[in-house]
């Protein structure tokens, strides 16, 4: 490995919330309206700059919660952006995400906004769960194939 290979991503293991590769990204800073976990997607409140999870339909899809080193700051063990916090929010690029159901890149996305049992709001699926999801396809699509739930590519386009 020459000295100039130290920073080479080509097998940097999937992580929820993770960059899926080294190509053009766009990321904005943003203020956290409740705690968010990595990797969820994100829609725009009222406030300006302000993010939070989706909990409605109609919502204005605003990018993916990217994951960056935190220290764990409650006794559930589980690091994730605080309420309150500025975070990094990927607005252009691929990014790691957890999808419910397997996926295709000629599947459509849809974006999480209402709990159905396990499943929690800014998880992204394939279809609208008897209403529980809005289309999001507009915006992002699979990248990778999967065969069923688990960490799955997605490219977000937001201008």
């Amino acid at each position: 490995m020459s000295q100039l290979d130290y920073n080479d991503q080509e097998n940097i293991p999937a992580v929820k919330g993770g960059l899926a590769d080294s190509a053009f990204h766009d990321v904005v800073g943003r203020r956290a309206a409740v705690d968010i976990n990595f990797g969820l997607g994100l829609i725009k409140t009222a406030t300006e700059g302000l993010s939070a999870l989706p909990a409605a339909t109609g919502f204005k899809f605003e990018g993916v919660a990217l994951q960056q080193l935190k220290n764990i700051p409650r006794a559930t063990g589980i690091a994730l952006h605080e309420i309150d916090s500025e975070f990094p929010v990927l607005k252009k690029g691929r990014i790691w995400v957890y999808s419910e159901q397997a996926v295709n890149p000629t599947l459509p996305v849809f974006l999480r906004h209402t709990v159905n049992a396990a499943l929690i709001p800014g998880d992204f699926r394939v279809d609208l769960d008897v209403a529980n999801a809005d289309d999001i396809s507009s915006s992002a699509s699979w990248v990778s194939t999967t065969t069923g739930a688990g960490l799955a590519m997605l490219e977000i386009n937001l201008p």
